[in-house]
């Protein structure tokens, strides 16, 4: 079958959520005989048209934080039309197009004008975001309800945001988790390159806007007697006031690394002492996820959806409360082995429950039945 994937960036991945999601099952498609086709934000340099037997198409975005990803999709989906998938093709396969981020919903009724079935992949409630102004969280809500509405099948990686729509809406998704790998064993020279000690420090990773509550982490921090380095990994460029806020609030033994992707990103989480994420606004976190299969012992704050992922192979404090989250630090720093043990039943829940083999065989099957339901059958 063909598939069109829009909604993301694109692909190979650099900025991790839905570009990774799209890299690691578009790919294990291509591989299994499918002809899919990502959508990509047309950049700079070199732009190769396929990537591990992905086709890549590129259209161009507008530089505004409030429209680039809608208006990337439309663009995406003008090509689509123009460009139908499988036109070229000497025996017409059967196409759907899968497309990400609830924000794009409203561009549902155009791929179905050209004859395509959509499933969506929403993401954590997006409108609660403080990045958002008043009229951006109104569209959000909006296109929200348009999804529920025009969409043939919704997507959620979260039991908890599949019973937000289920109890708002009465609308059924299906679940979808997200992966992550599992390596063996993960090098740790890049981490001595930023003079690190491997064990010998805590990690967050992730965006630097208010929702993540770095400032709790650092809050809670600053009242913890221990000269273990707090690594923060991550930036955004929106956020710049928070950003340097953060910085004010550290005192030295805080660590801003920038972005750390790829080697950089799977070395810091898998020699790290411990992995915390404060962040209050989630659905499953692909950073944590990826911290979990590299067997780091993890903290999260408390709200569902970070309990979800977790089980019982992680720790968590009370929810949005710094105080309680620094008496879990000082808890889980003097028992190193509670940690690592920890760490190890996270990696074997990853493996059994969020790798990225099974993630594709269900999209796969959720193509499958969209596509028996356009013919009838």
């Amino acid at each position: 079958m063909y598939v069109g994937i829009l909604g993301t960036r694109g692909i190979p991945a650099r900025h991790g959520g839905f570009e990774t999601c799209v890299q690691e099952t578009s790919t294990r498609l291509a591989a299994r005989g499918h002809h899919v086709r990502v959508y990509c934000r047309q950049e700079k340099g070199e732009q190769p048209p396929s990537y591990r037997g992905v086709e890549l198409a590129y259209v161009p975005q507008p530089d505004n934080k409030y429209l680039h990803t809608l208006v990337h999709t439309f663009r995406a989906v003008r090509h689509l039309t123009r460009y139908p998938l499988g036109e070229h093709s000497q025996k017409p396969s059967p196409a759907v197009v899968h497309l990400y981020s609830v924000g794009n919903s409203i561009l549902i009724p155009l791929i179905h004008h050209s004859g395509y079935r959509v499933a969506i992949s929403v993401d954590a409630l997006d409108w609660t975001r403080s990045k958002w102004n008043r009229l951006a969280r109104a569209y959000l809500q909006f296109a929200e309800r348009c999804a529920v509405r025009f969409a043939d099948c919704l997507i959620v990686d979260s039991r908890v945001i599949a019973d937000y729509y289920r109890r708002h809406y009465r609308r059924e998704t299906i679940y979808v988790a997200y992966g992550a790998e599992t390596p063996e064993r993960v090098g740790d020279d890049l981490v001595r390159g930023y003079g690190l000690e491997p064990g010998r420090y805590v990690l967050f990773v992730g965006r630097l806007k208010p929702e993540k509550q770095v400032h709790h982490l650092i809050q809670a921090y600053r009242g913890l007697q221990t000269d273990i380095p707090l690594v923060i990994v991550g930036d955004d460029p929106f956020s710049q006031a928070y950003v340097q806020q953060l910085k004010r609030m550290a005192d030295s033994r805080v660590r801003f690394l920038g972005y750390a992707y790829d080697e950089a990103f799977r070395q810091l989480c898998a020699h790290t002492a411990l992995y915390v994420t404060p962040s209050a606004v989630e659905g499953t976190s692909p950073a944590l996820l990826g911290a979990m299969g590299l067997g780091a012992g993890v903290l999260v704050n408390g709200i569902p959806e970070n309990l979800e992922t977790i089980g019982d192979a992680g720790f968590s404090y009370t929810a949005n409360d710094p105080t309680d989250l620094r008496r879990q630090l000082e808890r889980l720093l003097a028992d190193p082995a509670l940690v690592r043990e920890r760490g190890r039943r996270a990696r074997e829940r990853v493996h059994t429950t969020y790798n990225w083999d099974r993630v594709t065989d269900q999209l796969e099957l959720v193509y499958h039945q969209l596509l028996n339901l356009r013919s009838g059958t």
